[in-house]
């Protein structure tokens, strides 16, 4: 036979030929899509009824692992289209240890699915654990990015608004928790007054914080040191007519405060007292008492103790003073 003639029987009745050749390509589609096979799903988990005085104290698996049995169509269709969920109802869960079995009754199944054909492969039963849910009151505490930068002092106490919050949730875990801490705050390089809102942390836990948000208000000053020399100190004393020698004759009261206080203090506005009240005449070391004005954070006098010397009256003593006299 020529090649001419093999193309002439080819190409007879090309029309038909074509027909036949795209009829039986769906009919094998729709033979092979008829064929039972199995597939694995991985089906998402969710907990239903679990009563509100009661809580599960560890992780539940998201997912299980099912295998179902069907025709290709029908396995390709649920892959696609479905939303299979998997639920387990918890409504007569009880406090300790509770086992659930899972199987096919909990999935959301397509009508063209058999439950007969498929099988939970993995977890087969849950094991869950039920604690009591308690609620209990708790104090705020502010939580700082690193330490309190040594320029800063913060004015008295920051105000936490709500000092304490409520927390819900398993008793074995709220009854360890004593105090809450905020999200880390920046303070470095403020000054004046500082107000933010501020989210709770207590991370890694399942528990419910009311509210979850304090407000913080505190003021910022930027910290001064200053030294105040050659301050004399006063005599407090019942007996006018003693005399008194003292050493050392000044001191020196070095102040630690917000800057735009210590700035403005002199030595008029400090006091170095020497309480002689009921002393008879001798000699003593006294440890004297210092007066700051409001909004000192710290002092330090340069001395611990003055050496007292009392002189009875008419002792002519010229490097002496009298009680309450500058010297």
């Amino acid at each position: 036979m020529s090649f001419d003639r093999i193309i002439k029987a080819m190409t007879r009745n090309l029309g038909a030929k074509i027909v036949s050749l795209v009829f039986a390509f769906f009919l094998w589609l729709h033979v092979t899509a008829q064929q039972g096979e199995n597939q694995s799903f991985r089906v998402p988990l969710s907990l239903a009824g679990v009563a509100d005085s009661l809580t599960i104290t560890h992780d539940v698996p998201e997912f299980i692992e099912v295998t179902i049995r069907g025709s290709r169509s029908n396995l390709m269709k649920l892959r696609l289209f479905g939303r299979l969920e998997a639920s387990v109802d918890l409504s007569k869960a009880v406090r300790g240890r509770n086992t659930v079995s899972l199987s096919a009754a909990m999935i959301n199944l397509p009508e063209q699915i058999d439950p007969r054909k498929v099988t939970v492969d993995n977890p087969k039963t849950l094991v869950l654990n039920f604690e009591d849910v308690v609620t209990k009151s708790v104090p705020v505490r502010i939580a700082y990015r690193g330490e309190i930068p040594d320029d800063v002092i913060i004015e008295g106490s920051p105000v936490i608004i709500p000092a304490r919050v409520k927390i819900t949730g398993a008793s074995s875990v709220v009854g360890g928790i004593e105090v809450l801490s905020t999200r880390e705050i920046d303070i470095r390089g403020r000054r004046g007054e500082y107000s933010e809102e501020i989210e709770l942390m207590l991370s890694g836990m399942d528990i419910r914080i009311v509210p979850d948000k304090v407000l913080i208000e505190m003021y910022i000053h930027k910290r001064a040191i200053r030294t105040l020399a050659n301050i004399p100190p006063t005599m407090l004393g019942d007996d006018e007519n003693l005399l008194i020698e003292y050493s050392p004759r000044v001191a020196s009261l070095t102040i630690e405060g917000p800057e735009e206080i210590i700035r403005e203090i002199t030595t008029e506005d400090v006091s170095i007292i020497l309480d002689l009240t009921g002393r008879k005449p001798g000699t003593y070391l006294i440890e004297p008492e210092v007066i700051v004005p409001k909004g000192i954070m710290r002092y330090f006098l340069d001395t611990d103790n003055f050496e007292i010397t009392i002189l009875p009256a008419g002792s002519g003593s010229g490097e002496g003073q009298r009680d309450g006299d500058d010297g």
